[in-house]
């Protein structure tokens, strides 16, 4: 509706300011469920005795990439910044420790044999015989890394936000 109307006339200025109204109203929403996510997300930390968040440090994501156009600007308006930042500030307020790990093949790689391969879909399937949700995978491979670890001890719980399936669930 801008490009149709004349720069600086009335209803420029007047579509122009209802616009930027609706950007603020939808990026209060979104920092509204960021807080609320985060602030979930920490306390839920907080009550389970981890004195430790370890998150993959994901800062130079956006450098020397070129996946076209709509992926460039999805990456670019990520808000993973803001979000390390509001776990880190929640974390370390309630006295937990936060430290970046690096993410590098995180998703790629098998916890269990550490065979490396890219994942088709959502889904990792090692030829090992290990599935798992990809993001999950990631996870379990970033604790080790930041453990030091070869092999997986105990159980993960699941990835918040991942839809249903029965093997994604952890047993007690």
């Amino acid at each position: 509706m801008l490009d149709k109307k004349k720069k600086g006339s009335k209803r420029w200025k007047k579509i122009l300011k209802s616009k930027q109204k609706q950007l603020i109203k939808i990026q209060n929403q979104i920092n509204d469920i960021l807080h609320k996510q985060t602030t979930k997300l920490v306390s839920t930390l907080y009550k389970s005795g981890v004195q430790t968040v370890v998150i993959g440090d994901v800062r130079n994501i956006r450098q020397n990439i070129d996946y076209g156009t709509t992926a460039n600007q999805r990456l670019h308006q990520w808000v993973f910044g803001k979000v390390r930042q509001m776990i880190q500030y929640k974390a370390e307020r309630l006295g937990m420790k936060v430290v970046l790990q690096d993410e590098k093949y995180t998703s790629q790689t098998c916890p269990m044999c550490n065979n490396k391969h890219k994942p088709n879909n959502r889904n990792y399937i090692c030829k090992c015989g290990f599935k798992y949700h990809r993001d999950a995978v990631g996870a379990i491979n970033i604790r080790k890394k930041y453990l030091g670890e070869n092999q997986v001890v105990g159980l993960m719980a699941s990835p918040i936000g991942i839809r249903y399936e029965p093997n994604m669930q952890c047993s007690l």
